[in-house]
């Protein structure tokens, strides 16, 4: 990886830059805030009251402070899709910026970017197996790019939020600071 001048970091090779950093699988503070929030997650689930909904294995996105280590929000995926998105808007362009991803055994997979108007950090040229499009006044980049984990910096004016399983999640609720995102199996009651 290479660093950019924003503190974000792109795979070698690749001329794209872009806001997230993919995490080291071997990262310390994000395996130990992973591990807490897993057996946080089965601890919730083994106290569940009889005749609750017996919760079934899953994969789960933990959003954990960067900073302390520690999980703030555990969430669950899709069992049929394991997806998620997050939106935001940018800094500079002021312009929102939509980027997909895609979860199973080998971690995070962002799966595709959109945008209205290039900036700071956001994709200027694809990389090997990439499509690029313009549709509807936006730029859609499709990838397949594997990540560990996702590392950002949260921002409440830049209205960042999570979608996953139909839900939405308000990532500055925790205020201005460094977040990330990792994937883990979890217990996850059927709706």
């Amino acid at each position: 990886m290479r660093a950019s001048d924003r503190g974000a970091a792109t795979p070698r090779g690749d001329r794209t830059r872009i806001h997230r950093r993919g995490l080291r699988a071997s990262s310390g503070l994000l395996a130990l805030a992973l591990e807490w929030a897993f057996a946080s997650t089965l601890a919730l689930f083994a106290a569940a009251p009889t005749g609750a909904a017996t919760p079934a294995p899953g994969l789960c996105i933990v959003v954990a402070e960067v900073a302390a280590g520690s999980a703030l929000e555990i969430i669950p995926l899709d069992r049929d899709a394991a997806v998620f998105s997050i939106t935001y808007v940018h800094s500079a362009t002021r312009t929102p910026v939509d980027e997909t991803y895609r979860v199973d055994a080998d971690g995070i997979t962002q799966t595709s970017i959109s945008f209205i108007e290039p900036g700071s950090g956001l994709p200027t040229e694809g990389s090997p197996g990439e499509s690029w499009e313009r549709r509807d006044g936006r730029t859609i980049v499709t990838m397949a790019r594997p990540l560990a984990g996702i590392r950002m910096r949260v921002n409440p004016e830049q209205q960042p939020a999570l979608f996953a399983a139909g839900k939405s999640y308000a990532l500055a609720q925790w205020g201005t600071r460094s977040i990330a995102l990792g994937a883990v199996r979890c217990e996850v009651k059927p709706q």
